[in-house]
């Protein structure tokens, strides 16, 4: 039978990965970094509690869904092109401490607001969230269902928006919630983003999406385009009929509001313009989680408590741990060195690789490098050191005739050296620079066999 082909008129959201990182609340004590002030007065905030009233008793998806099907109809009214003052005497519209719009369906949402002000712990004049909003919606709805405290909330690494995990998010969701990873199913479109990173952990691979066990609850995750390559939404699931391949789903930043759609697996479809594609091929991860873990820290340990590291090598360090996680921020000295969005680093089953980029910023010497994953920490000494030559006074790496010029003037008191170059001008080795040192450069750079003391050979401070 032909697949059916249907024209569709749903705007997704374009997702990516980033993440957010532990913040202790600065705001005043009298601001609600939960809820705004305008979504209070609103009927969205009355629906949210009387949903959590009637879902008390029930599963964890369930809660979930419960509470993004109390948003129905919340619009981003940035885009709608309607009555802004209406709009916030309405309480459906949070604009921060200025109305600040954009053309997209983007912005100013009572749920991107809560990712600033809560999880970011940005003030509203400071950082303005103009970003898709589906992956902060279902964030939102699974803290407002209770799956995470205040500080279990603050330690995760949250996206907001997101490019599913498979690359990233499918499993910075999971990790963000502990959920198992055998509640995971992935499709065959999938695959790739897998076997990029080599991960192991992985249970439900190529997966048919007619197969996949939905539950009311779980969370979807699709590549708009069909080929896998890029991932961008993550809805809720309602429903799904395994006779008639009907999927229903509610999903933020869908039309620039929170709405329940219904996709049918079996149909082609074109969504902004692009290529009919069967719907089954849009589909690209599925996760169940009624089974969420206690966060429960573990002592980590790591094989390399102690890492030397030569700046003028041409690679980073690797660091592997005892730690299952697939999540960790990175501090030297406690600054903040970045995580494995936004840097040069690539972590999984515990192995960190940091870039050389990363860490040339910092001087020789000893250094804290602290390693922080959701079931704990690592302490590691970083030891970064540098290779000198011997007759290089000038520091350019190479000895030249350039280094006995500038020996020489150092010799006669007319130029300087700092203490490293000294040491690398004084080839024979008798304290000082002086004349005589300039000779053995000279020798060395003529090919003499003897006579050049240590000039051309090289050592690490």
């Amino acid at each position: 039978m032909q697949p059916k082909k249907i024209i569709s008129g749903i705007l997704s959201a374009t997702v990516m990965v980033a993440s957010f990182v532990f913040a202790v609340p600065s705001a005043s004590a009298t601001e609600d970094l939960t809820f705004s002030q305008e979504y209070k007065h609103s009927p969205y905030y009355d629906k949210l509690t009387a949903a959590l009233a009637d879902s008390k008793d029930k599963t964890a998806m369930q809660k979930t869904l419960a509470v993004a099907l109390s948003q129905e109809g919340y619009k981003n009214y940035a885009t709608q092109g309607i009555d802004i003052e209406k709009a916030k005497a309405d309480g459906l519209l949070w604009t921060g401490a200025a109305l600040r719009m954009n053309d997209d369906m983007t912005g100013n949402t009572e749920y991107t607001r809560w990712a600033q002000r809560y999880v970011m712990d940005r003030a509203e004049d400071t950082q303005y969230l103009d970003c898709d909003w589906c992956a902060i919606f279902v964030s939102w709805c699974l803290y407002q269902a209770g799956y995470s405290d205040d500080e279990r909330l603050k330690r995760y690494y949250y996206s907001y928006y997101a490019e599913p995990r498979i690359e990233y998010d499918a499993d910075s969701w999971i990790m963000a919630f502990n959920f198992r990873q055998k509640g995971v199913y992935y499709t065959p479109k999938a695959h790739h983003k897998l076997d990029k990173y080599d991960w192991n952990t992985y249970y439900n691979v190529d997966v048919d999406a007619f197969d996949i066990p939905y539950q009311p609850g779980g969370l979807l995750f699709f590549s708009w385009d069909g080929t896998g390559e890029w991932f961008d939404h993550v809805a809720i699931v309602v429903d799904y009929d395994a006779a008639t391949h009907m999927l229903t789903y509610t999903n933020g930043n869908s039309d620039g509001q929170v709405i329940t759609r219904r996709m049918d697996l079996d149909a082609e479809e074109a969504f902004l313009g692009q290529r009919f594609v069967k719907n089954s091929e849009r589909v690209m991860a599925y996760v169940a989680y009624d089974e969420i873990l206690p966060l429960e820290e573990k002592e980590l340990t790591t094989d390399t408590p102690a890492i030397e590291w030569n700046r003028d090598g041409w690679s980073g360090i690797k660091i592997q741990t005892n730690s299952d996680s697939v999540i960790a921020s990175v501090s030297v000295d406690g600054n903040y060195l970045g995580n494995t969005v936004v840097s040069n680093m690539v972590l999984h089953e515990g192995l960190l690789a940091i870039g050389k980029s990363e860490l040339v910023g910092f001087e020789n010497g000893e250094h804290a490098l602290t390693l922080t994953f959701d079931d704990g920490t690592v302490q590691v000494k970083l030891k970064i050191v540098e290779t000198y030559i011997y007759g290089d006074a000038d520091g350019d790496g190479t000895v030249t005739i350039a280094d006995v010029t500038r020996i020489q003037r150092v010799g006669v008191e007319l130029d300087q050296l700092s203490p490293v170059r000294e040491r690398t001008a004084d080839v024979n080795g008798d304290g000082r620079v002086s004349v005589l040192d300039a000779t053995c450069v000279q020798k060395y750079l003529a090919n003499y066999t003897n006579g050049c003391g240590l000039t051309g050979d090289s050592f690490v401070a």
